[in-house]
């Protein structure tokens, strides 16, 4: 991406999976005033799920099968004002990718629900399009349905799982991933635990996880994992919160969450203050439709 077609840093970007009349979109948000606006509407974007950006500058996003078309990995790029989108990578291993990340390499990383029967961790070549399986589950609880997928900065995997499809489920958790042999080790589970959709990592190393459905009510809310001894607390809970479905973590160390109800009734994207958990409601109500990602265009 050319410098007079690069996104300024720290602009937000959701994806959304049904925007203007079911078309899907990626947004855009001013991080200062809120103001809206589109990067990319409607092609292959319907189904949208996750949303990352590469080092050059250019958006992926991930698209569910569910909609018209196969599982995808898209890529999107500007050039002379306009957005153009170009299939990475499709079907293969791809049933319902819902989460994407990109590592230090470039390699980008797929969360599939339903890949290979409750769900895989898929390892993308950014020239060929390439799939590599990098962690599988065995067939019975390992992993539960993977959600979100970050990167940490050693370059070890951390996702979430939500409890799987089996006679007795185990609880929800959050685990590490190892970059090379695919090994999972759990860092936390259970716990406040209860519909874990995504995860970020803060810029001290903790592990942020966004939560659907974890509170009083059944309302969501943010929880802080340590990396280390798996310890929970909560960031933020209730409030304007109804069923929060991503998370990133700005520059300042603020954190971004993609709400499709909020206490409105409408999707809206909340600032929240990581010391105090306080609420801010940064953008709210049409063009939004169903957001199902966030990001934010990291400084060159």
């Amino acid at each position: 991406m050319t410098a007079e077609n690069a996104i300024p840093a720290g602009t937000i970007l959701l994806s959304d999976s049904e925007a203007f009349g079911c078309q899907g979109a990626v947004h855009m948000v001013d991080p200062g005033t809120g103001l809206q606006a589109f990067f990319a509407l409607g092609g292959d974007l319907v189904g949208a799920t996750g949303i990352a950006v590469e080092a050059d500058g250019n958006v992926v996003v991930t698209k569910d099968r569910q909609y018209p078309g196969t599982g995808t990995l898209l890529r999107l790029s500007r050039s002379d004002g306009k957005t153009t989108q170009r299939v990475v990578s499709s079907e293969g291993n791809f049933v319902a990718p819902c989460a994407v990340a990109v590592e230090g390499n470039g390699n980008i990383l797929v969360a599939d629900l339903s890949s290979k029967g409750p769900g895989a961790i898929i390892r993308i070549d950014p020239v060929t399009g390439d799939q590599t399986v990098l962690s599988v589950s065995d067939g019975t609880l390992d992993p539960l349905r993977p959600g979100g997928v970050c990167v940490a900065a050693d370059g070890t995997v951390v996702v979430v799982e939500q409890a799987g499809p089996v006679p007795e489920p185990a609880a929800p958790r959050v685990v590490r991933i190892d970059p090379v042999t695919g090994v999972r080790t759990v860092v936390s589970a259970g716990g406040a635990f209860v519909s874990p959709v995504d995860v970020a990592i803060d810029h001290d190393g903790n592990i942020l996880v966004v939560d659907a459905n974890a509170f009083t009510g059944s309302s969501g809310g943010v929880i802080k994992v340590d990396p280390v001894s798996g310890a929970q607390s909560v960031v933020s809970s209730g409030g304007s919160f109804d069923s929060p479905t991503a998370i990133a973590v700005e520059a300042d160390g603020s954190l971004l969450i993609a709400d499709n109800k909020a206490k409105t009734g409408e999707p809206t994207l909340f600032r929240v203050n990581p010391a105090t958990g306080a609420q801010q409601v940064l953008a709210s109500g049409l063009p939004f439709r169903a957001l199902t990602g966030v990001k934010v265009v990291p400084a060159a």
